[in-house]
């Protein structure tokens, strides 16, 4: 008797010391691993060649949703259930099937399920093992349960060390593109401020993402004018971006045609209507200067109103023009404003970038708080101004984040 003892301890010894080394060797490959399918393909076979059944189900949670690896018709249907319902594994007695398993209970047992096994990550249920019936007579013991659960233990991990891994490739490949998207922008902006006889210019654009939606533009016509514009697309990112250049491009093409200013802009917006979901649109500022006049006309598209400011430290607001762009077709001609501009006076152009700057209590700038600021800056240049106020909103919103991107352009009449 003592001999069979000692037998029967060896034998046990000798399967505890098996499942180690299938353990060892098994965590060593899904560790080497980082493609989901063939992680899933590994543990299919080393839970058919250890534990001896090939009928098993692996649900997996994906964020929200749950997925089913390897399963079937039946256990779709029941899938969120065993996630509420499993915490550690567990034989399917007919106790435990007539009382915690009822609900799947016709699930479980058309599948032929003898098992149920957890799959945690950080003491949280990430997925769920269901396992058949043995190839071999007999049901699961406590250890083959215990050996089931650190087996999927070991492949749950290794599956989201595979989901990381392509999520962190998949976010690097996202960053180059926006890297190449914010070049390509870049670009499409004034290269270099043109020189504008009787006047200084200057402008800045900070986008508040890798790309934004606000632009600027200085183009130079023919009997000293220029056109100047600045707008900004509803929303922030990639697809701003892309609206932004849309209308860039439109401006550049219409340009050479030497519409007036209102026929541009509502042409413009036709374009834009035509193009775009009605939740997208952009507010605009189109201008034309004569810098031999210092004449300066211009059409608002429901772009935040130009400050000019005076030499004698009044100011005045440019407001005319119509709607924005891309909300419908031109009904209504846009209106064109006018304004003659003398020695000392300015004009300064911004996206509500810069008036609803916020502050780290979530408190807007405003435009009250521009136009006070602005008054005190009637004798400076044109990049003394730029750069007085950017200074001021950097100052402002020290200690919180950009929340949308800002644009500025400033031009003075010497």
């Amino acid at each position: 008797m003592t001999i069979d003892q000692l037998k029967k301890v060896n034998r046990d010894l000798d399967g505890k010391i098996h499942q180690l080394d299938t353990l060892f060797e098994s965590a060593k490959e899904f560790s080497g691993i980082l493609d989901e399918e063939r992680l899933i393909k590994l543990f299919s076979l080393t839970l058919m060649g250890h534990i001896g059944t090939n009928r098993y189900a692996l649900c997996l949670k994906n964020g929200k949703n749950i997925t089913s690896k390897i399963s079937s018709e039946h256990l779709d249907e029941y899938k969120n259930i065993l996630f509420e319902l499993i915490s550690e594994p567990v034989l399917l007695t007919e106790e435990l099937l007539n009382s915690v398993f009822l609900k799947v209970r016709p699930c479980l047992t058309a599948e032929k399920i003898r098992a149920v096994i957890p799959l945690q990550i950080q003491n949280e249920v990430q997925g769920v093992l269901c396992v058949g019936e043995r190839l071999r007579e007999g049901d699961y013991s406590q250890e083959e349960l215990e050996f089931l659960y650190s087996l999927a233990s070991f492949a749950i991990l290794s599956l989201e060390n595979a989901r990381l891994f392509k999520e962190a490739i998949e976010k690097q490949r996202l960053e180059n593109e926006l890297l190449i998207a914010r070049e390509i922008q870049q670009n499409l902006l004034p290269r270099h401020i043109p020189e504008i006889k009787n006047f200084e210019i200057a402008a800045v654009n900070v986008s508040s993402k890798q790309v934004g939606g606000d632009y600027y533009d200085i183009i130079p016509l023919h009997n000293s004018q220029f056109v100047l514009a600045i707008g900004d697309v509803a929303g922030k990112g990639t697809p701003a971006s892309l609206l932004m250049a849309n209308a860039q491009a439109t401006l550049r093409t219409l340009v050479p045609f030497q519409l007036s200013l209102p026929e541009t802009t509502a042409r413009i917006n036709d374009i834009i209507f035509e193009n775009t979901t009605p939740d997208k649109f952009i507010t605009f500022f189109l201008g034309l200067l004569n810098s031999e006049t210092k004449e300066f006309s211009y059409v608002n598209a429901g772009h935040n109103p130009p400050f000019v400011l005076r030499a004698n430290g009044s100011i005045e607001r440019l407001t005319e023009g119509g709607i924005i762009l891309g909300i419908m077709k031109a009904m209504i001609p846009y209106k064109e404003g006018k304004i003659i501009l003398e020695q000392g006076d300015s004009v300064i152009l911004f996206t509500d970038g810069v008036s609803e700057a916020m502050n780290s209590n979530g408190e807007e700038y405003t435009e009250e708080k521009l136009e006070e600021i602005i008054r005190g800056f009637r004798h400076y240049s044109a990049g003394k101004i730029l750069s007085s106020i950017t200074h001021e909103i950097t100052s402002y919103t020290i200690g919180a984040p950009q929340s949308d991107d800002i644009t500025l352009m400033v031009f003075t009449a010497l």
